[in-house]
């Protein structure tokens, strides 16, 4: 096994054995309310860390193809659909579908 199959295996331990302890019930551990409010902020910003460079970074175009850029316009369409749809992985599937369909027709 090489060092990135260890690696794999170790970083998948150490998220399943923390995510372990705060959906499980067997486990007798509660979060306070000001660390729950702290941790509230944590999904925008690895999300806005994730797609910024995506959406900016992404591609190889001059800037007069930015603004028709299928990663800015499915990004953009995206953000809109997550602050009216409160459902993840229909927003999810929705923005993947966006720019795939963006893809074929830019």
């Amino acid at each position: 096994m090489n060092n990135f199959w260890v690696a794999l295996v170790g970083m998948t331990c150490i998220t399943f054995s923390c995510r372990y302890f705060f959906f499980s019930k067997t486990v007798p551990f509660e979060l306070g309310t000001k660390v729950k409010r702290l941790l509230s902020y944590t999904a925008p910003s690895i999300l806005t860390a994730m797609w910024v460079p995506i959406v900016f970074l992404g591609h190889q175009t001059t800037n007069d193809d930015f603004i028709t850029s299928p990663f800015l316009i499915a990004g953009l369409v995206t953000v809109v659909l997550s602050l009216k749809i409160k459902n993840t992985l229909a927003v999810v599937g929705l923005g993947i579908s966006i720019f795939g369909l963006l893809k074929v027709i830019i």
